[in-house]
């Protein structure tokens, strides 16, 4: 729950990486030009297909990679000069995306400008190669040994011990860093250490919505004066092959090539690959400190605890976390202006979201102005863990430059969200975002998921 204090929290730094943008600049030039980042994955090299591991489940045929763009820049990111094959990339990325968002609010990494920093990151460790490496050394290779001594019975304990040091000598070398940073919070603790955060450093693995539990974290540290500046990341590093196979037996993929969320012939949604990081502040310590500022946080929820029996349940899921989200504004959803959508392209979570916009827009009346919709995934795609901070990412981009951002259009004629008559509108091309002359323009981001966890967040612009 937050602080019941009214105190201001404002984002003052900003940094981003999905696709092929690496900046929230060009997140944003992206935006505007309505491009799409899909392209097709590579066919799997051994031939099988995730159909026949998980019982008819298809693997994407398209993905928002990162490719090149998943690095750091060595000059503001020290690399151990060994960096091999077994360590984990995704800690040097999420540095990266750390260190920009602290430069653009003005502070200066590792320089204890400020001992009261707090940090709050949304990761999930997965695959990656510094835990598969501890694995292999660990495990693999006394199952390949213990398989291979089933079908040689005869095979002497000299013969199978030459083998292991065989296959243990072609692993990349364990190292003690890697260990580190093998799982989540030798990352976090890690990310702290680079920054100089003397605070709160925490795992927030709470999937698509992990950014909405870390800055509901980050607000109540900044009202109840447990630190001076709040940094909230969420990471989807690039998925491996073996990864993806087990995300389709979890998550519906679609067979196409684009994003086309309701519509009545998406059957799935697409994967993205990236990150982005947040600084907040109170407002008037950023004032004082003549950082920039973004956007107010107005107010923000995460609800995990329904469980995903139908659409009905995860509209409720939905509608709990905008309604604590919204707690604060006077009117409720009527004084919101553009929604951020979940629009993943997956059946129940469309029509969960389409039913609940349905309900918060029938008493909207003709005075109050359409409620904008867009959605960042029909360019970037569906980036988990860190699906709620691309649409944060844009929903603050939105509110600093005063534009209503458009979406990639589904092409298809069953688009739903072009009924004619409604209070709402899917934004199909840039406009301005006139502001209402009773109050400051608001807007609404949230994500749903299938197995029945939302979050949400509104922003506020601040007054000049």
């Amino acid at each position: 729950m937050l602080s019941s204090s009214a105190e201001n929290i404002v984002f003052t730094g900003l940094s981003g990486c999905f696709a092929r943008a690496t900046t929230p600049r060009e997140i944003w030039k992206a935006i505007l030009r309505k491009r799409n980042f899909f392209t097709m994955l590579p066919e799997t090299a051994d031939g099988h297909t995730a159909e026949e591991l998980f019982d008819g489940c298809p693997l994407p045929e398209a993905c928002a990679a990162l490719d090149d763009c998943f690095s750091c820049r060595a000059d503001h990111i020290p690399l151990p000069p060994d960096l091999g094959i077994g360590d984990n990339t995704d800690f040097w990325f999420a540095a990266q995306l750390l260190h920009d968002a602290l430069c653009d609010a003005g502070l200066q990494p590792g320089t204890n400008q400020t001992d009261r920093i707090s940090l709050y990151v949304g990761y999930d460790a997965g695959l990656n190669p510094a835990l598969v490496n501890w694995l292999w050394h660990a495990n693999a290779v006394g199952q390949i040994l213990g398989t291979l001594q089933r079908f040689f019975p005869d095979a002497s304990y000299e013969q199978m011990d030459a083998l292991r040091t065989e296959i243990t000598n072609t692993l990349p070398l364990l190292k003690r860093r890697q260990l580190a940073l093998a799982r989540g919070d030798g990352v976090v603790r890690a990310l702290a250490q680079t920054v100089s955060a003397c605070d709160t450093a925490s795992l927030c693995t709470a999937g698509e919505s992990s950014v909405f539990a870390g800055l509901e974290a980050a607000a109540n540290a900044l009202r109840q004066r447990q630190c001076d500046v709040a940094v909230v990341l969420a990471l989807q590093p690039p998925i491996p092959q073996t990864q993806m196979a087990g995300e389709a037996a979890l998550m519906p993929f679609t067979k196409g090539t684009s994003l086309a969320p309701f519509t009545d012939v998406t059957s799935g949604t697409l994967p993205g690959e990236g990150g982005a990081a947040f600084v907040l502040r109170r407002l008037d310590d950023a004032r004082s400190a003549g950082a920039p500022i973004y956007a107010k946080l107005h107010g923000c929820s995460q609800i995990s605890g329904i469980p995903p029996q139908s659409p009905e349940a995860l509209e409720e899921s939905l509608r709990r976390a905008l309604h604590r989200a919204l707690r604060r504004i006077p009117n409720g959803f009527r004084d919101i202006d553009y929604w951020e959508m979940n629009a993943s392209g997956i059946p129940q979570e469309d029509a969960a979201e389409e039913a609940l916009l349905k309900r918060l827009t029938v008493n909207r009346g003709a005075h109050i102005p359409l409620l904008a919709l867009g959605s960042a995934k029909t360019s970037f795609g569906h980036t988990m863990t860190a699906a709620g901070a691309l649409g944060l990412l844009k929903g603050i981009l939105a509110i600093s430059h005063r534009v209503l951002p458009p979406s990639v259009t589904p092409v298809d004629e069953s688009f739903r969200l072009r009924e004619a008559e409604q209070a709402y509108y899917w934004v199909q091309e840039a406009r301005p975002w006139i502001a209402s002359s009773t109050r400051p323009r608001r807007l609404a981001v949230s994500t749903i998921s299938h197995t029945g966890r939302s979050g949400a967040a509104i922003l506020e612009e601040v007054a000049e």
